[in-house]
């Protein structure tokens, strides 16, 4: 009686791990997706992206890789060099301006508690000491 008990409890035990475990995967399993209109050209990642309205899908599982749509147009897959975990004050791409012209540096996604940071694609040539970067930030809107 006593090991009937015991194997009762650890098969609910086992099943509500296989549960949670399950579940996770499907918490995880999120996309999130906005809306920003870049009021100058800027590079993002490899990508040139002129002034206008944009859209933007980033899927888990896609290890950090951003689809940017102009339009109905897909324009750009983006991946992310690093990402930092932690809040940020609203959903934005941090755009950095410099002698190279404008880069997106940072996709705050305060959703999932995550920060995306991009490099430049084209490193500055200019002594550091002489480099002045501008940071502005380019507010999204959450979109399908």
């Amino acid at each position: 009686m006593k090991s009937m008990k015991n194997v009762t409890l650890l098969n609910l035990a086992m099943g509500s791990l296989l549960a949670i475990c399950f579940n996770a995967g499907f918490a995880n399993a999120q996309t999130v997706a906005g809306k920003f209109t870049l009021p100058f050209e800027a590079h993002w990642g490899q990508a040139t992206l002129p002034a206008g309205d944009y859209s933007f899908r980033l899927e888990s599982g896609t290890g950090g890789t951003v689809l940017v749509s102009r339009g109905t147009k897909n324009v750009a897959y983006i991946m992310e060099q690093g990402y930092s975990i932690g809040p940020s004050d609203g959903m934005s791409l941090t755009v950095v301006r410099n002698s190279a012209g404008n880069t997106v540096r940072a996709l705050n996604l305060p959703g999932i508690g995550k920060v995306l940071h991009y490099v430049p694609s084209k490193p500055v040539r200019t002594p550091a000491a002489k480099e002045r970067e501008i940071a502005q930030l380019i507010p999204i809107t959450v979109g399908k």
